[in-house]
């Protein structure tokens, strides 16, 4: 990943003194006074409601071949079964056939955490026969499938105060990171095994590879009404899965797994980006109609896609809504960014990001904000502006991800 950590101080700054209008002083708690919030029907309507579950089936629709559709739909009755049971397609199906039909299913299904990747075949008087694998089968499986829907609802329960879809979707990405820890072990292996690819790993047993990370946040992102959808690719020449999510109407690359890096700054870098942004550090799988099935063994791990909307808007990424805009290093752009950084202050927060605007060179704006000690005059004149109802510290660190022209000071507070 794109990311630099930095360690700055007022110490070992250069001081760089900017003409600054400080246009109020606190008193109190609130930089603003307190807003008195009146609280409508429509929006206690909306607090309280869980939106309507979205079933997707987007990789079923790109299915082209009409055996590979129909054993789709078998798959859809067969896997309820506790027991997989040999199932008759119609038709004679290729290798790569039968695995599409599996991929696509579970990529529309992805509560189906039972059902593996793999299968028996064989051909017979002009027809294939084909047998699933589970990773759990019988009154284990029953007993699974308790489980995880407990879980299921527990978090929708815990939904209702999320009423937008960037919202909801936040909420999804924070759960997984909070509650899900990635199985470094099981990555390494050439064979997976138990649930660490399934939603299950991640919402029952709390560890879980990138396919289950992908999988949970796709279920859990339908489960509260917004349409999602998984990608499998590669990263640093590794297989990876990651997902692209459609909120108000457009879609959006994001990666969970690699918002979950164990290092908090990380949180939200890969959330809600364009397909330029994301393909900078990922590289999707060829499609399935886009492979020879001369060419495909299953044996070698050959997946593909189904399925890949097309992302271009930056209105929905994190930091284009929570960051601090840095236009130029002006007096207005600097009273903004003091402004919002006391702010932050005053609400306990644990990091405050600038955007770097595209009129300016990345590199050369962050060699001015630590070297030129930008964001100690920034800290200063916040503190200022705190008069005392918050302090922070000039000596901390900054990270940057120039992929997302994203700095990101991580705030220390004077005792």
């Amino acid at each position: 990943m794109n990311i630099c950590k930095i360690k700055f101080s007022a110490k070992s700054a250069i001081a760089f003194a900017l003409p600054l209008a400080i246009c109020f002083s606190l008193g109190g708690c609130s930089l603003f006074g307190e807003p008195q919030l009146e609280v409508s029907s429509k929006t206690e309507s909306l607090l309280s409601s869980i939106p309507q579950p979205k079933q997707t089936s987007y990789s079923y629709s790109a299915i082209t071949n009409e055996n590979v559709k129909n054993l789709y739909a078998q798959i859809e009755s067969e896997c309820q079964k506790p027991v997989p049971e040999e199932i008759q397609c119609t038709g004679k199906l290729s290798q790569k056939d039968i695995y599409e039909a599996i991929v696509a299913f579970k990529n529309d299904h992805p509560d189906i955490f039972w059902l593996k990747n793999t299968f028996t075949y064989y051909d017979y008087d002009g027809s294939t026969y084909i047998e699933l694998a589970y990773i759990t089968s019988g009154d284990a499986l029953k007993e699974q499938k308790e489980n995880f829907n407990t879980a299921l609802s527990s978090f929708v329960d815990n939904a209702t105060m999320y009423y937008s879809e960037y919202e909801r979707e936040k909420y999804v990405n924070d759960f997984i990171v909070d509650n899900c820890e990635y199985d470094t072990e099981a990555a390494k292996s050439d064979y997976t095994t138990g649930n660490v690819s399934t939603a299950y790993g991640v919402l029952v047993e709390g560890k879980a590879i990138c396919e289950g990370y992908a999988r949970a946040f796709q279920l859990l992102c339908n489960k509260l009404g917004i349409e999602c959808v998984s990608v499998t690719g590669m990263t640093d020449n590794v297989g990876h899965a990651w997902n692209c999510a459609r909120i108000d109407g457009d879609w959006c690359q994001v990666d969970v797994t690699w918002n979950d890096s164990g290092n908090e700054v990380d949180r939200y870098y890969y959330f809600n980006l364009t397909d330029e942004q994301m393909y900078a550090t990922h590289r999707p799988d060829d499609y399935f109609a886009d492979i020879e099935p001369e060419n495909y063994n299953n044996d070698e791990n050959l997946i593909g896609n189904l399925y890949i909307p097309e992302c271009t808007t930056t209105s929905h990424n994190y930091y284009m809504n929570t960051a601090s805009m840095l236009y130029d290093f002006d007096d207005e752009t600097y009273d903004n960014i003091v402004t919002n950084l006391a702010l932050a202050a005053l609400n306990g927060d644990k990091y405050f990001s600038l955007y770097v605007s595209d009129s300016l060179d990345f590199g050369e704006t962050y060699s001015k904000l630590i070297n030129d000690a930008y964001i100690i005059n920034y800290i200063d004149s916040a503190n200022d502006k705190l008069a005392g109802s918050a302090e922070l510290s000039t000596s901390s660190y900054a990270y940057k991800n120039e992929t997302l022209r994203v700095i990101t000071i991580e705030l220390s507070y004077v005792n």
